[in-house]
């Protein structure tokens, strides 16, 4: 929950104005019903932090598109909405491969830009944003910390303590004396 503060600076208020414009395209499905400043603070709290709003007006035109029932929809049902239309604009496989291919990348690279297109189309980029933002991620340099040198084994085995293999003494000598 944010604190009464919150609300008073400049991201609360866009939240805030926000969640209002989308609770009003909701209302414009119910004869034109208007939301009360409670309603719009708590749709604000429960909105999914990655939203932006064209997705979150398609996501509501999306929802009232297939709904049959007079249902109102919740803001659970915006954030899957939204979740719903960016999987739908992650690019097939094929397409990943065909813009891969323009860059000249190496298999490390690829990988890295495979992921990055990914989450930033899951971010709401279109996909020449996307790939852009992939390409840079790709190319840049990940420098990995230097492995630390393996120990040496500090004594042997617990059977038979430090000898290189069971049975490389006699029974004598291993378990004592057996006469």
């Amino acid at each position: 929950m944010r604190t009464p503060e919150y609300w008073q600076t400049v991201e609360g208020l866009r939240l805030l104005a926000d969640a209002n414009s989308i609770l009003i395209k909701i209302g414009t499905y119910h004869g034109n019903a208007k939301p009360t400043n409670s309603q719009v603070i708590s749709f604000a709290e429960s909105l999914r932090r990655d939203y932006t709003m064209e997705d979150a007006i398609d996501a509501v035109t999306s929802f009232y598109a297939k709904d049959d029932k007079g249902r109102w929809m919740q803001v659970g049902d915006v954030n899957k909405g939204i979740g719903t239309l960016r999987k739908e604009r992650i690019p097939s496989s094929r397409q990943i491969g065909e813009l891969m291919g323009r860059h000249d990348l190496d298999d490390i690279q690829s990988f890295r830009y495979r992921q990055a297109l990914i989450r930033s189309i899951g971010r709401g980029r279109s996909l020449e944003q996307a790939d852009v933002e992939a390409l840079d991620s790709a190319r840049r340099r990940v420098i990995e910390p230097a492995r630390p040198e393996p120990k040496p084994r500090q004594g042997g085995h617990f059977i038979g303590s430090g000898m290189g293999r069971l049975g490389a003494l006699n029974l004598d000598d291993t378990i004592g004396d057996t006469k």
